[in-house]
């Protein structure tokens, strides 16, 4: 996010964002992840979900730290 307030913003919705984000992960399958394009993916779709979850606060990025399939 781009300033001190955006972040406030997001962390206002963090409850929201979880859910959606939850709700999608649960629904995917070992093959949805499959080489750098279905990680591609999975960012695209987690960056969409946080912008319909934080508007009108814009997210730029979801940055993955750490990946765990089970």
């Amino acid at each position: 996010v781009e300033t001190e307030e955006d972040a406030l913003a997001i962390e206002a919705v963090m409850p929201r964002v979880v859910d959606q984000f939850q709700t999608y992960l649960r629904e995917l399958r070992i093959k949805d992840l499959r080489g750098s394009a279905g990680i591609y993916r999975l960012q695209l779709e987690l960056l969409n979900r946080v912008n319909a979850a934080a508007y009108p606060t814009a997210v730029k990025d979801v940055l993955f730290q750490e990946i765990l399939i089970q």
